[in-house]
């Protein structure tokens, strides 16, 4: 099937495709080493900004999937390269600083404002004003993601998305999202892999900002049943974009079969 396709590289994402949590999904390790085999040039996409690269890449070694830090892909490192000399308000965890250590911030006057994961349920009240003033004030602001929901192993919990979309709604300004959907952030992806995007494919279980967006892209697409999945909200996404994804398996596991 990846003959068939002309698929020459594959982009994965990383939560809900070879994990949840802290558990590796079944089968995740065995297709990442079959492409392997196949000197398949490989790619790990993430919109998580719970960690840095460092972490994720030791992460994904103890779940024994080889996937080194050089090959993964996070929002951090075009909201850096963005941000350039200009200050920030960085909300974010602290898991993340060590990959913002060359941005100057400033807490009472930056020239832009990051927006991540911060923990707990997101955004409380104080903080999404403090960000609106900042913005009304000429702030820029950056969202390393804009995901509507996550996986987390106790069920689905709303992701960074929801509130950006607060903030964007009462200052009338748009965020510049850096990670998946982007289409600067796919191709950058496919740039680095040396392929052109249309002999890529992007296996994710997000439909709006893993296949969806990739198809964008230009990219091929697997949309995989497992992780954030949920039928009847990408069959809607599907629909209403007049889109279906190249390829769909239950889980990665089932890509053994095609490689």
């Amino acid at each position: 099937m990846l003959d068939e396709l002309g698929i020459r590289a594959v982009l994965l994402d990383l939560d809900g495709v070879l994990y949840v949590g802290d558990q590796m999904i079944e089968g995740a390790d065995t297709a990442i080493k079959q492409l392997r085999a196949r000197r398949m040039p490989l790619a790990g996409l993430t919109n998580t900004t719970t960690q840095s690269r460092r972490m994720i890449a030791d992460k994904l070694n103890g779940l024994g999937i080889e996937l080194p830090q050089g090959a993964l892909f996070t929002p951090a490192a075009l909201a850096v390269q963005r941000l350039g000399k200009r200050s920030a308000r960085l909300f974010i965890r602290d898991a993340l600083l060590e990959d913002f250590s060359d941005v100057h911030e400033d807490n009472e006057h930056p020239e832009a404002i990051v927006m991540g994961d911060i923990g707990g349920e997101g955004y409380p009240p104080e903080i999404l004003r403090e960000i609106f003033l900042h913005l009304m004030d000429g702030a820029e602001l950056l969202a390393l993601h804009k995901n509507r929901f996550w996986q987390k192993p106790d069920g689905l919990h709303l992701d960074l998305g929801s509130f950006v979309a607060a903030i964007e709604y009462a200052s009338g300004r748009q965020a510049a999202i850096l990670g998946k959907p982007s289409i600067d952030f796919f191709h950058g992806v496919c740039s680095a892999l040396n392929v052109e995007p249309e002999q890529a494919l992007m296996i994710g279980d997000d439909i709006e900002s893993d296949t969806l967006g990739a198809h964008h892209a230009g990219l091929k697409t697997c949309l995989v049943h497992s992780g954030k999945y949920r039928r009847e909200f990408a069959e809607s996404i599907m629909q209403n974009n007049d889109f279906l994804p190249d390829m769909q398996l239950n889980s990665i596991a089932g890509l053994s079969s095609h490689i």
